[in-house]
């Protein structure tokens, strides 16, 4: 018999997600889907050189979050319709180890439940940090939630040099918005 047990907590400003983990949720997915967005764009900008009408309209932001995360929770659905077809029990819960081969698993507005298991296997997934700076999770967001910003984000700073504040910025700046990037 076989469970996975799947559950993110929300980030600062709110972001949660489904089954699939990081790559699905905020990552690799999500950042595919914008960047080939802002291809689209650079794409229409550049058609007019090459006979094609000048199309010069604004991008709608509010549109493109809401079909990319469309997207992702069509993938959500398929993974946890494969674990059902499967066999494999899914709990949408944290778990924390109790009792030797037992598994404690809560959930919000759920009673908790125990899972026995002779091996566990463990998988976690990370979560991007804020500073330890005044105003960090009052007025920034993580990548964990560009994805499902609201409203258009504006002028951008990027805080950091790794591959994903990298990712991010390519895209945004795709999409037409001024960024910033910052490094120590």
């Amino acid at each position: 018999r076989v469970a996975a047990v799947d559950y993110v907590a929300p980030s600062p400003a709110g972001t949660a997600w489904g089954l699939g983990g990081t790559c699905v949720n905020v990552g690799c997915i999500p950042k595919k889907l914008m960047h080939q967005a802002a291809l689209h764009g650079e794409a229409l900008r550049d058609a007019a050189a090459f006979g094609w009408p000048a199309v010069r309209h604004p991008h709608a932001w509010a549109t493109l979050c809401q079909n990319v995360q469309g997207y992702i929770v069509g993938l959500n659905a398929g993974y946890e319709a494969e674990l059902e077809e499967a066999g494999v029990d899914y709990y949408n819960a944290r778990g924390a180890f109790g009792a030797p081969h037992e598994l404690e698993l809560t959930a919000p507005d759920q009673d908790a439940q125990t899972v026995t298991a002779r091996y566990f296997v463990l998988a976690m997934g990370g979560r991007p940090a804020y500073p330890d700076i005044p105003g960090a999770t009052e007025h920034g967001i993580t990548s964990d939630d560009i994805f499902q910003l609201p409203e258009d984000p504006g002028d951008v700073l990027v805080v950091g040099g790794s591959y994903v504040a990298l990712e991010c910025a390519g895209f945004l700046r795709g999409l037409g918005h001024n960024v910033a990037v910052m490094v120590r």
